[in-house]
Order: C-alpha cells, then structure tokens, then sequence
C-alpha cells in the first residue's frame, strides 16, 4: 500500500452530493440521479465510498437480505475502485467499513459472487476470513 490519503463514507440522501466528483472506473456507468435517489431511499440498500480531495476513488455496495426462517445476512452487490486508483488499499478499507457496519447491526453472514478469473477481487476476498463455495449462476433477461 502506498499511504494515500483517503476517508471512507456511508452515503445516504444527505451525502449524496458527495457522488458529484467520481473517477473513471469507480462505477460501471454514469450515476443516475433518478436511480440514485430510488436506491438510497431503501434502508436496506448500503453504499459507501472512499474519497481522495474530494474525488470518489472507490465505492462499494451492499443489500440486506432478510428471511422468515434464518438469520438476516447481507450481498456485498459491488465493489470498484477508480482506474488510477487500484492496489491502493481502497476496496480493503470499504470492505473493512462494511464488516464493522454488519457487526454493529448483528448481521453475522455476507456474501458475495464474482467470476473465477477476477484475479483483482479473489485475492481481495482471499486476504480476509471467508468460505468458498462453488456455485451455478443463472442469468435471466426477459
């Protein structure tokens, strides 16, 4: 890690301003405001970013999943970090927000997909207690 100089923060309606200055990379497409303000309105839907003078280099995205018949667990949706910025321990200190967030909340379980040759993010995923598991994914589009 190179010692840059970045705070990590949960974003909500409030905060939102703070996506008006993101690097290329951080997101996969252009923030919609519409979409936005629809996915910050849910409480179950958690985002974080990692800013660098006043530059969003990272993000990351979770959704609590709730159950009648087993534990509330969270999805770890997405994580990215901006094109300039990776290797920087960026997606790290996200991931270590989210982990202190789930613990305060008594959440016990995240989990999370990714393809077997993102090299990038399993070793992330490896450099952390986990259980790995192979899976089936489906895609559907209708």
């Amino acid at each position: 890690m190179s010692g840059l100089d970045f705070s990590t923060h949960w974003i909500t309606a409030d905060s939102a301003h703070m996506l008006d200055n993101v690097a290329p990379g951080v997101f996969d497409h252009a923030i919609d405001p519409d979409r936005l303000a629809h996915y910050l309105q849910n409480p179950a839907n958690w985002m974080a970013v990692a800013i660098h003078d006043g530059l969003v280099v990272g993000m990351m995205m979770a959704v609590i999943h709730t159950h009648p018949d087993k534990p509330t667990e969270l999805f770890l949706d997405e994580i990215g970090t901006g094109d300039d910025w990776r290797r920087q321990g960026i997606a790290r200190a996200l991931m270590q927000r989210l982990f202190e967030r789930a613990d305060s909340e008594g959440i016990e379980e995240i989990w999370l997909g990714t393809e077997p040759d993102n090299d990038a993010a399993n070793g992330l995923y490896q450099g952390f207690k986990h259980e790995r598991e192979d899976a089936v994914i489906y895609y559907f589009d209708w």
